[in-house]
């Protein structure tokens, strides 16, 4: 379930906002933009790839409540191959997700729709804000989620992956500030935050074309020039890796490695509580949010503790 929101710091946000936030209702995502409408009220809307779900499961897996149980259900609905299962599988618990994300976000929420659009395509995103400033008169706030990993050896990486995992993070951003700019007479945006990744500062193995995209926000949000097309503020943020409960591209293998390497994880009240408190003081353009677990984490050695929360590294 997504976690209950403590009492934010004081934000540039009213109820009456409107917040745009892409990656979809998923992940980490999901759980800023609950921050965000537990925070404020305000209005959400939300850009992923993903179809919306129907409004209803299919009665026949609703009872499997994990992977391991959607498996064995499915093949008695008749799939066979192992390839076809994981795929099936990783449609419903993906629906499942976006349905209870939207579902949370209509009990805080002033109001909330999700759009199906790819980040990549322009006229896609320039059309989300379009429909968006149509309905509300106003765009506060962007937030950019969205990316993509398809994590390979340098060796074993095709131009076309490397090209897909760098345009969601940069084209996308490109597009929601091109398109965000372009207010005509309605309010400026207030902000535009790029959410990036420590990969991008610190890089990571198998990481080639994911560091790049995430070290391509952190000099776009850098550069006067392009972030002067942006009319409000322009920050990327450089996470460190979420735990896996709290839906980030940390898989729980993943979460294992990190922490028999002594690498604490961020999680997900602390994340979001970093994120509000980052968007009511920060004034630098790029934040780089690392889990704290009360000792120097640069080595390496020690274990995280249970709730670690992030710390805010450099600016």
């Amino acid at each position: 379930p997504l976690p209950a929101i403590d009492p934010a710091p004081p934000l540039p946000l009213g109820r009456d906002a409107v917040v745009l936030l892409t990656g979809g209702a998923r992940g980490i995502t999901a759980r800023t933009a609950v921050a965000l409408a537990g925070a404020t009220g305000c209005h959400i809307e939300l850009i992923g790839r993903t179809p919306p779900p129907d409004a209803a499961e299919n009665p026949a897996v609703a009872h499997a409540h994990d992977r391991v149980a959607l498996r064995a259900a499915l093949v008695r609905q008749g799939l066979r191959t192992p390839a076809e299962i994981e795929a099936a599988a990783s449609r419903i618990l993906a629906a499942r997700e976006i349905r209870a994300t939207l579902d949370a976000l209509g009990r805080v929420a002033a109001s909330v729709r999700y759009h199906a659009a790819d980040v990549t395509d322009p006229d896609a995103v320039r059309g989300v804000v379009h429909d968006v400033r149509t309905r509300h008169g106003r765009l506060d706030g962007i937030v950019h989620g969205a990316g993509t990993i398809d994590d390979r050896l340098l060796r074993d990486k095709d131009p076309a992956s490397f090209a897909r995992v760098f345009a969601t993070k940069v084209d996308g951003a490109r597009h929601l500030a091109d398109a965000a700019a372009d207010h005509g007479e309605a309010p400026a945006p207030d902000f535009l935050v790029l959410f990036g990744s420590v990969a991008g500062v610190f890089g990571n193995r198998g990481q080639a074309d994911y560091a790049a995209a995430n070290d391509a926000l952190d000099t776009l949000a850098a550069t006067p020039a392009w972030s002067r097309r942006f009319p409000g503020r322009v920050v990327a943020i450089d996470w460190g890796p979420w735990a896996a409960e709290a839906g980030g591209m940390v898989t729980p293998e993943l979460e294992r490695m990190y922490t028999s390497r002594g690498i604490p994880l961020i999680d997900a009240d602390g994340g979001t509580a970093a994120f509000l408190a980052e968007l009511a003081h920060g004034t630098v353009g790029q934040v780089v949010l690392l889990a704290e677990d009360g000792a120097d984490t640069s080595e390496g050695t020690n274990a995280p503790e249970a709730g670690t929360a992030p710390e805010r590294r450099r600016g």
